[in-house]
């Protein structure tokens, strides 16, 4: 049997509508100002601020239209998909852009009450169980949930409902800082630790999970490189980076010189250093499932800036 599984966020997929004329409070010069909004009908109230009070609005209609291209054009079997508000809306985009090419949507709503973002799984294979950890704790920081998002687990069932690969989906904590904080240094240092927290919990719930003969990844946006120290736990459990070596589909359009290896995901420019071309966007194998991978692919955007979102879509092929 094969199986093809990817990974791709598809930044701030939101259930909102973008209002044409100006919130009053929001336009009197400050996009921070408390507000309460209050609606004839409520279930059709979609006005929403995030955790700083920046008003939260849907994709454009052209970078939504765009990504549901990508998804497409690889042709995965299962997809983990980061940045996703709810279910609802994963279900509307499946149906009204994806032409409902997966039957099956999962999304769990997590512990993000910033900007309300959760994993999500579209899977043309039928899901078993699924668990959330987004209870899990820390033992160096006891006194709130470790993951800032959520990790997620679900089996993936043959036609006859037998398990033929677990999987595990998540978004660390991101690398971006507030450079308004009173130490932007000290801030980075603070998100880097907890994700490494975050990675050495994810190993031990995996390690708690399965056996050393188990089929199963690890897939997300990691917001860190493979060798970096945040990461470390990853290898160190026996997992294997499935992708080292990936295959391109698609090229970049641009007069920027391109890294050597393809195995980027993300690319950042900094004000005055040069451009960095990160894996940040990674799946991890079993060491029983390592000798079944096939193929490992990236996506690649057309603008280097973003295509729909500014990550490029990742995935793998099997043979279980």
């Amino acid at each position: 049997m094969v199986l093809t599984v990817g990974t791709f966020n598809l930044n701030n997929l939101f259930d909102r509508w973008n209002f044409a004329g100006a919130v009053e409070v929001l336009a009197a010069g400050t996009s921070s100002v408390p507000a309460t909004y209050t609606f004839d009908n409520e279930d059709r109230r979609r006005l929403q601020l995030d955790g700083h009070g920046k008003l939260l609005v849907s994709k454009p209609a052209e970078d939504t239209a765009r990504i549901a291209e990508r998804l497409l054009a690889a042709d995965v079997d299962v997809w983990v998909v980061q940045e996703i508000e709810n279910v609802d809306v994963l279900r509307e985009f499946n149906r009204e852009h994806l032409g409902g090419a997966y039957e099956h949507v999962m999304v769990i709503d997590g512990n993000d009450s910033v900007r309300f973002i959760d994993i999500g799984i579209l899977s043309r294979r039928p899901l078993g169980g699924v668990t959330s950890y987004q209870r899990v704790f820390h033992p160096d920081v006891p006194d709130r949930p470790i993951f800032s998002r959520d990790l997620v687990e679900a089996e993936i069932l043959d036609a006859a409902g037998r398990r033929i690969l677990t999987i595990f989906g998540t978004h660390l904590k991101s690398k971006f800082v507030d450079f308004t904080v009173a130490d932007p240094v000290a801030a980075a240092a603070a998100a880097q630790l907890l994700r490494q927290r975050q990675a050495e919990t994810i190993t031990r719930i995996i390690a708690a999970r399965t056996s050393s003969r188990q089929r199963y990844l690890l897939c997300g946006d990691m917001n860190d490189t493979p060798d970096s120290p945040a990461l470390v736990a990853y290898e160190q459990s026996g997992m294997v980076s499935a992708l080292l070596s990936p295959t391109e589909v698609g090229m970049v359009k641009t007069t920027v010189e391109l890294p050597v290896s393809p195995a980027w995901t993300s690319t950042f420019k900094e004000t005055g250093q040069p451009r960095s071309f990160d894996l940040i966007d990674q799946i991890w194998l079993s060491p029983a499932l390592a000798p079944r991978l096939t193929g490992a692919f990236i996506g690649r955007r057309r603008k280097l800036a973003r295509d729909g979102t500014d990550h490029d879509p990742a995935w793998i092929t099997l043979d279980l």
